[in-house]
This record gives C-alpha cells, sequence and structure tokens, in this order.
C-alpha cells in the first residue's frame, strides 16, 4: 500500500531528528546548555544537547529558577504546541515502531493522561528543589528514556546483562514502556512524560491549530482511528482538535481524512462557514 505523503513525510522527519539528536557532532558544555521539548537523555554518549529535564533538575537542586530551560520548552509550545512531541521526539518514534508490531491492541484510558502532571510537579520541581537531583524519587532515576539511551545500549557494548538490574526502577519503567507500546499507543507519551505535561497547556494558545470542519465530515471516524494519542476528535467538530492537550500535531487525522475536513489553520485566519448553499 501507498503510504500517505504527509505521514510518509512525518516518518522522515521523524529519523532525521532522531539522527540530529543522537549524532554528537558538538560535545560540548556550550551546548548541552540548550535542549529542546523532547525526550533525548543527555548522559547518552551519542546526545549532544540537554535534557530539559535534566537541566531543571541542575537549576532546582541549586535552588536556582530554571530560566533556560523553561523559557525553550514553553518559547517553542506557544509558537507550535506540541508539535515536536509529534514530529521530533526520539521516544515518540520508538513507541511508533513498537506499535506497529502485530498484536491486539487497546485504548489508554483518557483519565490516566493526567498521571503526568503530578509526576512533573513531584518527581521532577519538588525532588529537585527539596530532596535534591539524586533523591530516588526524581524522574530520571526512573525514566525509561535514560534506560533506552544509556543503560541497553552500555549492557550490549559491555556484554553485561546484569547491568539492566543495576538500576531496578529505572530498568522496570523501560520495559514497561517497550512492552507496553506494543499493545498501547505512546503510553508513555500519554501517561508519565513529564515535557508532555509541562508544554501541553500551550496547545491551548498557540496560534497554529488544525480545524475540523464540520459541514464536510462524514463521521466516518477514520480520523480517530488514527490518532496515535487516542483523541476524540469527533468532539472538536467546527472547533480546532489540537486546542486538545494531548494533540501532537502528527496530522495522522489528517492524512486518515477521505474528505479533507480536517485542515491547517495559521494565525488571522478565519474558519470557513459551516454553512451550505
Amino acid at each position: 500500500m501507498i503510504p500517505n505523503p504527509l505521514s510518509f513525510a512525518r516518518r522522515i522527519v521523524q529519523f532525521l531528528s532522531f539522527g540530529a539528536l543522537n549524532a554528537n557532532f558538538i560535545h560540548s558544555a556550550a551546548v548541552s546548555r540548550w535542549c529542546l521539548p523532547v525526550m533525548n537523555c543527555e548522559a547518552c554518549m551519542f546526545g549532544w544537547l540537554g535534557c530539559p529535564v535534566g537541566m531543571i533538575r541542575n537549576s532546582l537542586t541549586m535552588h536556582e529558577f530554571p530560566w533556560i530551560p523553561l523559557a525553550i520548552v514553553l518559547g517553542i509550545g506557544i509558537l507550535v504546541g506540541r508539535f515536536f512531541c509529534g514530529w521530533i521526539c526520539p521516544i515518540g518514534l520508538l513507541q511508533d515502531l513498537l506499535h506497529k508490531i502485530p498484536s491486539r491492541k487497546f485504548p489508554v484510558p483518557r483519565w490516566t493522561t493526567w498521571i503526568k502532571y503530578p509526576v512533573l510537579a513531584g518527581s521532577v520541581f519538588a525532588a529537585a528543589w527539596y530532596i535534591g537531583g539524586d533523591s530516588l524519587w526524581f524522574f530520571c532515576n526512573f525514566c525509561p528514556t535514560a534506560g533506552v539511551q544509556v543503560v541497553l545500549p552500555a549492557s550490549i557494548m559491555e556484554r553485561d546483562a546484569l547491568k539492566l538490574f543495576e538500576q531496578p526502577a529505572k530498568f522496570a519503567a523501560t520495559l514497561a514502556m517497550l512492552l507496553g507500546a506494543v499493545a498501547l499507543s505512546r503510553p508513555f507519551c500519554k501517561i508519565l512524560c513529564p515535557i508532555g505535561a509541562l508544554v501541553a497547556i500551550t496547545n491551548k494558545i498557540m496560534p497554529w491549530k488544525l480545524h475540523l470542519n464540520g459541514s464536510s465530515c462524514i463521521h466516518c471516524r477514520k480520523c480517530e482511528r488514527s490518532c496515535p494519542m487516542d483523541l476524540p476528535v469527533m468532539k472538536h467538530q467546527d472547533s480546532a482538535v489540537s486546542r486538545d492537550a494531548e494533540c501532537i500535531l502528527c496530522h495522522e487525522c489528517k492524512s486518515a481524512c477521505p474528505v479533507d475536513a480536517i485542515a491547517d489553520r495559521g494565525p488571522g485566519r478565519a474558519a470557513p462557514s459551516t454553512n451550505t448553499p
């Protein structure tokens, strides 16, 4: 089957982004002081940018406000919402690929998407400020991104499987994400990702949006079945689907729509009239 051009373009961008973020071109302190709103472990031997979570930890542990990571993550979010989640994030790509493995698929309960907010508040901000970045309660100590990009490669390169069990919480979280992503679409993004929680609110205010034209919609629900975030797309008739905090701007709903009822709209562009002639 010929892939949809937009979906194919997204996959190419995801692979290129994975390569660019893990090419270790300029691994220096000056570069690692900067970050992007994605999960890409700064401890990875091939990474060259800092991780927003790690940068927040470094500042809060010193009881300093994390200006740089928050300004970057929220600044980009205000412009494009969670676009980086859908197109750039390496862990998002990994989960997308794992979900293609043939198996029975299950939806992630909508209420679980609220879990990542107390994770952000408790295991990132509060843990770093009150207990310290080395606390067992801090997010990095059970982050599956570090498990995939640091622990697993190290155990393979050193041919030492026991390394996987040196950090049991991280190993368990990594295993849960890898296995869970086969049956559940992007479970880490929906349930635990602190960066997703941090940038989710910007979906409400970003100028760019995906608009669902109710008069064109034929209610086939192909948009909902194609959405990796299990969004109730049909509830956004004649409004912006991307205003949903869980929308990652992946455009899979737009690609799946057989009547082009979903369209990109920039600032100042009014939605088309839904009045039929």
